[in-house]
C-alpha cells in the first residue's frame, strides 16, 4: 500500500471536516424547521444550532435557500436510491402493488416512483410540512424527476415534450397535493388513496397508449 502524502492527507482531512460542517448546518436548518417555517429562519439562527460563526458558515453556503436545496437533493438522493427500478413503467409498478390490494402496496412500497416517496422520509418530512415553501419544493421534486419521466411519457404515449413536460408536473403536483391532504400522516388511508390514484393514473395510460396504437394504424 503506497504512503499517503502530505498535500493527499490534508485534502482528505478537509473533505472530512467541510463535509461535517456541511452536514451539521443542513440538520440545523431542520432543527429550525421542527419549530418555524422557513421564511422567519435567518442564518444567525442556523449558526446558533449548529455551533458555528457566520464566517463558518459563508465559507459553505452563500445563502439559505443553498442548504434548502441541498436537502431536497439529500432527500430526492435517498428516495432514489431505495426504489427498485427506477426505469419501471408506471403499468408494471401498479400491477405489481395493486395485485393483491392494499396489503401488496404495502409490501412492495420501495417499487413506488420516487415522487410518491420522498415526502415520507422521516428525516426531511419536516421540509414538506412547511406551506411557505411548498411551491418552491414541488418545482425542485420536478425539476429531479422531468429528466427521466419527461423523455419516458414521450416514447411510450408518443406525445410531445411539451405534453410530457405538463403530464410530469399534473403527476407530481398532484401527490404533493394529495400527501398534504393526508396531513403527510402514512396511515391504511394513505396506502388505499395512493393505490386507487395509482390504478387511476394506470388506466389514463393504457388509454393513451390504445389512442397511439390506434392512430398508427389508421
Amino acid at each position: 500500500m503506497e504512503a499517503k502524502t502530505g498535500k493527499e492527507a490534508k485534502t482528505r482531512k478537509t473533505d472530512r471536516r467541510t463535509l461535517y460542517t456541511r452536514n451539521v448546518i443542513k440538520d440545523a436548518l431542520l432543527e429550525a424547521l421542527n419549530e418555524k417555517n422557513f421564511e422567519q429562519i435567518t442564518v444567525t439562527d442556523v449558526c446558533r444550532r449548529a455551533e458555528i460563526t457566520r464566517a463558518t458558515y459563508y465559507l459553505h453556503y452563500q445563502s439559505l435557500t443553498e442548504v434548502l436545496d441541498e436537502l431536497l437533493v439529500d432527500a430526492l438522493q435517498t428516495a432514489e436510491d431505495s426504489t427498485v427500478n427506477l426505469n419501471a413503467d408506471v403499468d408494471q409498478t401498479v400491477a405489481l402493488l395493486t395485485s393483491d390490494g392494499t396489503a401488496s402496496f404495502k409490501t412492495n412500497e420501495s417499487l413506488l416512483p420516487v415522487c410518491h416517496r420522498v415526502a415520507q422520509l422521516p428525516k426531511y418530512q419536516v421540509i414538506f410540512h412547511d406551506e411557505t415553501i411548498s411551491g418552491y419544493v414541488v418545482n425542485q421534486i420536478y425539476q429531479w424527476q422531468r429528466p427521466r419521466l419527461v423523455p419516458s411519457f414521450m416514447k411510450e404515449l408518443g406525445i410531445t415534450k411539451k405534453e410530457a413536460e405538463m403530464l410530469t408536473l399534473f403527476i407530481i403536483n398532484g401527490t404533493y397535493s394529495v400527501n398534504k391532504a393526508l396531513h403527510w400522516k402514512k396511515d391504511d388511508t394513505w396506502y388505499q388513496v395512493h393505490s386507487m390514484l395509482l390504478k387511476y393514473t394506470a388506466g389514463g395510460y393504457s388509454r393513451l397508449n390504445r389512442q397511439k396504437k390506434d392512430d398508427t394504424h389508421s
